[in-house]
């Protein structure tokens, strides 16, 4: 459906009505039923509504690819100029750089040798090969061409005076010339070919090379860490045209350009890439359900599988519950330790960040005062109209440049990961340690031993924390995306009734209006009051993103706990109508839930933790690849 859909003659043209087109297939790249992908408009478009939808889109998109033409993504300082630009929004965003690709388009465009200018002197060597090669070829080809002119005269000779040369021999001579021309045809189009995905795939790295050299300046800037290596950026040069046409699609068009295979094409790659996040997401949403399913069946077998009173049991109970308290007093040290280191960045950050925007504050009359003397009123206009931000300019990044740089950036990227992992991990080890230790003490009673044991098999204190931390990230990463990894989210939104204001202006003088007014709400005592807002709106959302996690982690710990002393301290409970209760619930879970649950656990492989109880062999109907998350890749064009 496009805007130059012909037009019939009583019927309405749908296309400025639609909002959005959902496309659905039997697409390999798909079939892991995770994956959703959403084209967007382009990063930087010049319509303000688009660009208005395409950070809307980022803010709930997991992953975005980044879309460029590689024609251009070298040479063209304007696409390195977005390039950075929107890198350094990601970097600041997920300093993991797991959200973000790049593909660049355009790679089975034919090019000549002559173009690359970055060949060292063995690859030039190799092209030169070629090219001697396809002279030798096409003169080869040239001369079978006039020899097979001068068979065609002497067969017309023959004709004509009946000479006594044989016309069988003629036509074997033609014959024969006309399989050698095949074949040197045919060995010159695979030597041209050759060459031309040998020269397609140079640029490919020379452009790969510029992109990650520029990706690691980037991030080495931001991060102010030369030794720190940056995480892996995937990368990949494709040529779809190439790829359709090898596929079978649209081949009564033209013949492949470039690529003779469809590896070449790098369309397999990028899509095997995407399939396998899809499938990566799809096997950690089932182990989230095996883990739940796993923990559920072991709190209501906690409930039935009780002991007779006995005081040997009251002994045991005595000594496991008190290990299971001091686990609880463990755990609050460890977090009061590190609530504590946390609590000091988070002061030493917002320090830091009322610093930067006193300078940034101080610096933004000098951008304004520039930005009029540099542009004319219809320009100067046109930018106010469009909030800040119009073609390559982008008023309120620069307003705000500086300000998320350097240890502040750090924070983000680096400081928040290693805490949560450092905590989740010395938690685990010490609910470890009380379990191993409960554990020991069930031993010396053979009447609850094997269900110690079982119960111990059960309980994964890392993989119970492990949603609590990533829930903890997820909340941070869902910040940093509100106002798009910079401030300048924020700055928009409280110039939002200035912009306005200006963008109405019209009649004589209007220039030098427009002008006073931005000077005048970039003055010294406006200009920190507006930076000191920013700062304050950013600390409150990082600090309730971070009393989200916390509670998380609270909600996590709890089921730990309550999971502790139901399997392995509460040991007795003897009343008839408990008793009942149980054999119901017995009955219950064997027959519905341990089949459906035992064929989830054979799908999801050796990567779940065992299960001892005993299971059937029925075929698993509970979950559906509906019911798992559905990710969303977005794909942004420059």
């Amino acid at each position: 459906m496009t805007s130059y859909t012909s037009i019939v003659e009583g019927e309405s043209l749908a296309w400025h009505l639609v909002d959005s087109i959902r496309i659905y297939g039997a697409f390999e790249v798909l079939s892991s039923s995770a994956v959703t992908l959403v084209d967007v408009p382009g990063f930087g478009d010049a319509n303000k509504a688009r660009t208005k939808r395409t950070e809307e889109c980022l803010k709930t998109a997991e992953v975005v690819i980044l879309v460029a033409d590689i024609k251009r993504a070298a040479d063209d300082q304007a696409m390195r100029d977005y390039f950075m630009k929107f890198l350094r929004q990601m970097i600041r965003i997920d300093g993991s750089m797991e959200s973000l690709m790049i593909v660049l388009t355009g790679a089975d465009v034919r090019i000549d040798e002559d173009q690359l200018h970055h060949l060292d002197s063995t690859q030039r060597h190799k092209i030169q090969q070629m090219c001697q090669e396809i002279d030798r070829l096409s003169d080869n080809l040239e001369e079978q061409q006039i020899q097979a002119e001068m068979l065609h005269t002497e067969l017309d000779n023959n004709r004509r005076d009946n000479t006594v040369a044989p016309l069988s021999e003629i036509a074997q001579r033609m014959q024969c010339n006309t399989v050698m021309k095949d074949q040197t045809y045919k060995q010159l189009r695979l030597t041209i070919a050759a060459k031309d995905a040998y020269v397609a795939h140079q640029r490919s790295s020379h452009v790969r090379n510029i992109f990650l050299h520029l990706y690691h300046c980037v991030y080495r800037n931001i991060i102010q860490n030369s030794t720190h290596e940056p995480p892996p950026l995937p990368l990949f040069c494709i040529g779809s045209m190439d790829f359709n046409q090898l596929m079978g699609v649209n081949r009564r068009h033209r013949a492949p350009l470039v690529f003779t295979t469809p590896e070449d094409t790098g369309i397999p790659k990028l899509r095997q890439h995407i399939h396998d996040f899809g499938c990566r997401n799809a096997l950690s949403d089932i182990k989230a359900c095996v883990h739940s399913s796993t923990l559920l069946w072991e709190e209501i077998e906690s409930f039935f599988l009780s002991a007779r009173q006995d005081l040997r049991l009251m002994a045991y109970e005595n000594v496991a519950r008190g290990l299971a308290e001091g686990l609880k007093d463990t755990v609050d040290e460890i977090r009061k330790d590190s609530g504590g280191k946390m609590d000091n960045i988070i002061n030493e950050l917002e320090n830091a960040l009322k610093i930067q925007a006193e300078q940034a504050a101080k610096r933004s009359i000098k951008t304004i005062k520039t930005l009029g003397e540099d542009y004319r009123w219809h320009s100067y206009r046109a930018l106010m109209r469009r909030e800040g931000e119009w073609g390559s300019v982008d008023l309120n990044e620069n307003l705000v440049q500086g300000m998320l740089d350097g240890a502040v950036s750090s924070f983000f990227t680096d400081f928040i990961r290693s805490k949560l992992q450092s905590l989740a991990a010395a938690i685990s080890n010490k609910a470890d340690t009380a379990i191993l230790s409960i554990k020991n003490r069930a031993q010396r009673m053979a009447t609850i031993a094997p269900r110690i044991n079982n119960a111990c098999k059960l309980i994964h204190p890392s993989d119970m924390i492990k949603p609590a931390r990533e829930t903890y990230l997820s909340a941070i990463l869902a910040m940093q995306k509100e106002f798009c990894g910079t401030f300048k989210g924020l700055l928009r939104e409280e110039l939002e009734d200035n912009y306005h204001a200006m963008a109405s202006e019209s009649g004589p003088g209007m220039f030098q209006r427009m002008k006073d007014r931005n000077e005048k709400q970039f003055s010294q005592r406006n200009a920190q009051e507006l930076y000191s807002r920013l700062v304050d709106q950013a600390m409150t959302a990082i600090r309730m993103a971070r009393n989200k996690g916390e509670t998380a982690l609270d909600e996590a710990l709890g089921r730990l706990y309550s999971s502790i002393d139901r399997s392995l301290v509460c040991m007795q409970g003897n009343d008839q109508i408990c008793k009942v209760k149980r054999r119901n619930m017995q009955r219950f879970l064997e027959e519905e839930c341990s089949r459906p649950l035992a064929q989830v656990m054979t799908i999801t492989g050796q990567d779940m933790p065992s299960v001892t109880l005993k299971f059937g062999t029925r075929t698993m109907r509970s979950i559906t690849p509906q019911d798992l998350h559905q990710c969303t890749i977005i794909f942004l064009h420059l």
